[in-house]
């Protein structure tokens, strides 16, 4: 807490210490001693009030008894001070220390969040100190604490005496015994301290100071644990280090148990790491954010009269649109047998279908009967559960898209990069600009790669209208070239890189499969942790959505060598182009 001391009405300097009132103190018998003042003391204190504190303990009866400062108390009676400083420990002045000249730690890593926390809390563990000839007092434990205390502007360290016994070898020895006996708090003990500090009262901005955290983050924190079904979340996966961003996560999914519980069983998976998190997180943000989109289109249709029906509702006559001949969709609109059933494929909207085709005049594809013709019931089973797989899979390959896409947005944005990491960003580049890979020419100009690439480079919906303004809107940093011309290369890469990919059934297309994978090859050569569905592309296996592994483990942001320039990444096989047409992609077996 902040006093003040007054002087016969005066007030002064606020002091940065709890104070105690002069006749509370003077009470106690044990703390008015026989003794006068010196006269140099009681004239600055009647100038400045008491500067340093008095050491005050309680004792038994919560009675102040004074250890040291006994004529400072002299003296601010004669002055006729109302109040005095106090400190309930041992405290002593920073600029009558001196630091230790051979202080074992070479990096004292005085990091903002340390000083600000000593700023805001002030210092709570004692420095060890020693008195040495000619009375220099020598800090020989706690030079970090010293120097931290300094930059942050503290007047005064608690401290402790060195044993009087303890040669020089000994205070190294101290050095290296007090270092490893201190251990950390991990973060899911900060966590709950910075959790329990709130419930006791403490302020959000007091709480991030101590901590060296955002307010932001305290207030995540307190949200989460508050909350019962987030705190439960949190708590079934007790033995993971949950980041702020992952508790801020959880928040957005409160009121989806789900959710919820699909995250917290990623976290509680023997060795889960962030990006296992990050995926399960990924995966429940695509899933709802398709449902959020379904969800409009079918409000958006029905306040238009539209007709929806379920995909079970509809006879073996009904056909998509989009397979009937020589109708468009807008040509459909007007036909009676025109209903909208649920898009399981993309499960972000519906589509339109026709419940009878050859009733209405319309031509279907050669040798298709509608939905197949009478179905054995297995048969249906096994349909339902390769539409259930497929939607799934899409779903999981729109979160990896997700946080690939981000993942390469970071990069291109961060200021400095390993030198290891630019080669191989101007090696990709020129491997795919010399061997004329990947269709840069076809692709590069492109509406998808234009869109791609102004998220890449973190431009605005203004400043990605014209293609031809893009350089002038970046850095012009010549450093950051690399960076840049690995942002259109990528963004012809993730156009290419569409659902198709992960497909190994009737669906698949190894003139899209087979480049993706080696595309993700480069990304993971840079660091990139790939999820399981761009593994099993790398791999070239079967994905089978019920049976996720962890996300794949690299070696960090260094990257591994590209291959040769001269080698062909194609297979030969005209790529794919990605259109509107969900047979394109992503047909069910049905």
């Amino acid at each position: 807490m902040t006093n003040t001391k007054t002087q016969a009405g005066v007030q002064t300097v606020p002091a940065p210490w709890p104070t105690l009132t002069v006749a509370e103190l003077a009470a106690h018998p044990g703390n008015v001693r026989e003794i006068e003042a010196p006269a140099d003391l009681l004239a600055d204190v009647k100038d400045n009030g008491v500067v340093e504190p008095l050491y005050v303990v309680r004792t038994h009866g919560d009675v102040p008894q004074v250890i040291d400062g006994f004529q400072r108390l002299a003296a601010a009676v004669a002055a006729g001070l109302e109040t005095v400083p106090v400190t309930p420990r041992p405290v002593i002045r920073i600029d009558a220390l001196t630091p230790h000249p051979k202080n074992a730690r070479e990096d004292l890593d005085l990091g903002a969040p340390f000083v600000e926390s000593l700023r805001a809390e002030g210092c709570r563990i004692p420095v060890k100190i020693q008195r040495l000839d000619g009375g220099v007092l020598q800090v020989n434990d706690g030079n970090r604490r010293y120097h931290a205390a300094k930059d942050a502007g503290l007047t005064h360290l608690p401290y402790e005496w060195e044993d009087d016994d303890r040669d020089a070898a000994g205070q190294f020895l101290d050095m290296i015994t007090t270092a490893q006996h201190r251990k950390s708090l991990t973060a899911s003990e900060m966590n709950q301290a910075m959790f329990s500090a709130a419930e006791a009262g403490a302020q959000v901005g007091r709480i991030a100071k101590a901590a060296g955290v955002r307010q932001k983050d305290v207030r995540t924190l307190v949200k989460v644990r508050s909350d019962e079904k987030l705190s439960a979340a949190v708590s079934g996966a007790s033995s993971y280090e949950w980041t702020f961003e992952h508790l801020a996560a959880l928040s957005e999914f409160a009121d989806d148990p789900e959710a919820l519980a699909a995250i917290s069983e990623a976290a509680a998976e023997d060795a889960a790491d962030a990006g296992d998190v990050d995926w399960a997180i990924a995966i429940e943000r695509t899933k709802r954010d398709k449902r959020t989109k379904a969800e409009a289109h079918r409000a958006e249709l029905e306040t238009a009269g539209q007709k929806i029906r379920d995909a079970e509702e509809l006879s073996e006559r009904a056909m998509p649109v989009w397979r009937l001949r020589g109708i468009s969709t807008e040509e459909h609109a007007e036909c009676k047998g025109l209903v909208w059933v649920f898009d399981e494929r993309r499960a972000d909207r519906y589509e339109p279908y026709c419940s009878a085709p050859g009733l209405y005049g319309h031509t279907v594809p050669e040798g298709s009967g509608g939905t197949g013709g009478t179905k054995s019931a297995a048969q249906v089973e096994a349909e339902r559960a390769a539409r259930a797989a497929v939607k799934k899979g899409n779903i999981d390959w729109d979160a990896a898209e997700a946080l690939r896409r981000k993942w390469i947005t970071d990069l291109i944005k961060r200021r400095n990069l390993p030198k290891t990491t630019t080669n191989t960003l101007i090696g990709h580049v020129n491997n795919a600009l010399l061997n004329g890979s990947w269709g840069i020419c076809d692709d590069l100009n492109k509406e998808p790669t234009t869109e791609i690439l102004a998220a890449f480079l973190g431009l605005n919906t203004e400043q990605a209208k014209d293609r031809g303004s893009f350089a002038g809107h970046v850095a012009k940093d010549p450093r950051r070239a690399p960076q840049l011309q690995f942002a259109a290369i990528a963004a012809v890469r993730e156009k290419c890189a569409n659902r198709s990919a992960w497909r190994t059934d009737s669906q698949r297309a190894p003139w899209t499969r087979t480049p993706t994978g080696r595309w993700f090859q480069v990304l993971a050569s840079l660091g990139y942790p790939l999820t399981p569905i761009e593994q099993s592309v790398v791999d070239d296996e079967p994905y089978d959505p019920s049976k996720r592994k962890p996300r794949a483990i690299t070696s960090g942001s260094e990257p591994e060598t590209e291959q040769e320039p001269g080698t062909d990444e194609e297979t030969g096989e005209p790529e794919a182009e990605e259109t509107d047409d969900p047979a394109s992609d992503d047909e069910a077996a049905a």
